[in-house]
Order: structure tokens, then sequence, then C-alpha cells
């Protein structure tokens, strides 16, 4: 199995790999230390997670932007295919829903590319 882990990462674990470093040096120096600075997110994985990440491969985490453009993108097809259904309780009900995504995000001051940017 997969296991997630964040963005920030699967970048660290690029970087070292890229450095031409093994994947049993990063998994030595994970046991023994704590990493500093720019592989200090690393910290957060435990061991056994860490080495899945390694044999198996691993998803990187969506973005909480990522996240919510999934779902106004989502809600947007369900909008269209309950128009298209004829069902228009449906289409105004998924229509209340992206104003409701787009006026939070803009009363929060968020601006998210593909929603409300």
């Amino acid at each position: 199995m997969k296991p997630t882990i964040t963005k920030e990462q699967a970048e660290v674990i690029q970087i070292f790999m890229d450095g031409g470093k093994e994947k049993s040096d990063l998994l030595r120096i994970h046991a023994k230390d704590r990493w500093i600075e720019e592989f200090s997110c690393l910290n957060q994985l435990d061991i056994m997670t860490l080495s899945a990440a390694l044999v198996n491969g691993y998803e990187v985490e969506k973005t909480p932007e990522e996240k919510v453009r999934e779902y106004f993108e989502k809600t947007k097809r369900t909008r269209d295919e309950r128009h298209l259904a004829g069902d228009i309780e449906g289409k105004r009900f998924h229509d209340g829903t992206l104003v409701g995504v787009c006026n939070t995000l803009d009363y929060a001051g968020i601006k998210i590319k593909g929603v409300n940017a």
C-alpha cells in the first residue's frame, strides 16, 4: 500500500535521492538522527511510513486549495448533469453550493485559481 505524504516531504525525498544517495542511506539517517533545516519535514514521518514510501512509492497529499478546486469542479459537473436531466431543483441546489464556496473564499480573502480567481 502506498502511504500519503506531504508535497514538502516528497520534494525533500526527491532532493535526497537526486543527490546520489541510496534509499538505505535515507532510512539509516532517519532512524539515527533528527533532520534539520530543509529536511526537517521528514521528522513528521515514522520509520515504517518512510520505508513503505521508499519501497512502494507514495501518494502526495493534496493541498487545501487543490481539495477546494476539486470539490468546486465536481459540484459544477453535477450541476450541469442535473440541468441536462431536467432537474431544475438539483441544478439550483448546486448553483447555491457554488455561490457559497465563492462567497466563503471571498470573505476569507482567499483566491483559488479556477474557483474565484
